[in-house]
This record gives structure tokens, sequence and C-alpha cells, in this order.
């Protein structure tokens, strides 16, 4: 199994309608995907597409015979609202995760909506993935912190500090044993480091296909290819630790 823990449906943009699973399912056999999570794009920009497109993903996902693990997104300024967006997503449309974006949401990780968000997230097993190595507030400090005051959920640094901040990537999963990290966008000598110095049991790979075409994947097989990391530790990433933190069958 290849598990791509780093992937966007965007609404309206998929070749031949939003509808168009089979392109995606066979877009990821090209690239030798077989599993992944399926996060949202448009409703990180706009507030008015977060429900809609909460379904869109859901419906798909569950058209995928578990191929695809739906992720949902909601704005914590919202208040309570929010998590009644995140309460149906997890109990109607089976989402198995939540996707914060703080930069392009104008939120702050230290605020009370993504705590109480992130309480829920905890008592439900379900997984809250950060974007992370864009300042001022995403930096994977931030997540560590988060993380720490809430030590049953599961975070994740979706870039593992992009290209400026993996040093502090590293560091940040260090200081919080329930943070994750997924090597989607870092450069080779960073990559190096994180596989070296970070918990690989908590080590995840992603693409961001969607957010570019399917080169995006390609291009990140090679730079993990190019680690030559032993079958143990590809195994381990590409499949043992998805399957763990995503409770796939």
């Amino acid at each position: 199994m290849i598990f791509d823990a780093h992937a966007h449906w965007i609404s309206g943009t998929q070749p031949g309608g939003v509808d168009n699973l089979e392109y995606w399912l066979s877009t990821w056999e090209l690239q030798g995907i077989t599993h992944g999570l399926v996060m949202p794009l448009q409703a990180l920009y706009d507030d008015a597409c977060i429900r809609r497109e909460n379904d869109e993903i859901a419906a798909a996902c569950a058209r995928s015979r578990g191929r695809m693990i739906p992720f949902c997104t909601v704005n914590p300024a919202q208040g309570e609202q929010a998590l009644a967006e995140f309460s149906r997503c997890l109990n109607e449309l089976g989402c198995r995760g939540l996707k914060l974006h703080p930069w392009l949401q104008g939120i702050s990780l230290a605020s009370r909506g993504v705590d109480e968000l992130s309480e829920l997230a905890g008592e439900s097993g379900a997984p809250v993935l950060v974007h992370d190595g864009t300042p001022c507030f995403s930096l994977p400090s931030q997540a560590a912190l988060l993380a720490r005051r809430h030590p049953k959920t599961n975070f994740i640094l979706g870039h593992c500090g992009l290209f400026e901040h993996w040093r502090e990537a590293i560091d940040a999963m260090r200081h919080a044993e329930n943070l994750w990290g997924c090597l989607c966008a870092p450069h080779l000598a960073a990559l190096r480091e994180i596989v070296a110095r970070a918990d690989i049991d908590r080590l995840l790979w992603g693409s961001d296909y969607g957010f570019g075409g399917a080169d995006h994947i390609a291009y990140r097989r090679e730079l993990f290819d190019a680690l030559d990391l032993d079958a143990d530790r590809r195994e381990a990433i590409f499949a043992r630790n998805p399957s763990r933190l995503f409770r796939l069958a």
C-alpha cells in the first residue's frame, strides 16, 4: 500500500465534473497510489463553500470502495456553527478527521475555537491536519503547543515546516508525542534530516495532489525514493503509520 496523506478535492474543477471519481482514482493508479485522504481546498478560502465541499468529498469517498478517506474543514472563528458542522461531518458524513489552515482561514491555533474543535476531535478519535510552515499563524511550534494542550488528540503537520521551518518541525514533533509529520513539500536535504531525527513511526507521506496536477505526485515520489530508505522504514511511512492513524481496515 502507498497512502497519500495530503490531497485536495477542488470543487467544480475536476476533469469531467466534480463527480468524476474515476478520473481521480485512475490518476492515483498511474502514480502508484493505492489509498489516501482527501481534504477540501476552496472551503479554506471561502467559508460559503464549507458545507458544500464537505458534502462533495464525503460522497466521492463513499463511492471509492475504501480507497479515499474523507477529511472535512470548518472555520473555528464561527464558534458553535463550526462545532455543529464538524459534528455533522463526523456523525452523518463519515469524515475521519479535520483540516485547518490558519494562514488561509485567518485563525490562530491558540484560539478558543480551535481548542473546542480539538477537544471534539479527540473525543471522536479524529486526527487534525494543520497546514504549517507559513508565518505567522502556521508554524510547527504553534501546532506543538496545541498538541500539548490536547494530549488525547492526534495532530499532523501538513508540510513538516515547508522549505524554511523544517528544523522547527523536527523539534515540534519531539516536543509533542501526539504530533505527526507529513513529508509533503520540504526539499531533499530537509527530508533526509527529518527521517533521520524524527520518530519514524509518526511520519506520513503526501503529495498535495489536487492543489497541483499529477506531476506533484511524481515529483514527491521521486524525492522520497531519493532518500534510499530501507524496506521497513518505507513500509512504515507509506502503509503502517497511516493505517494506524486513520484506522484503516
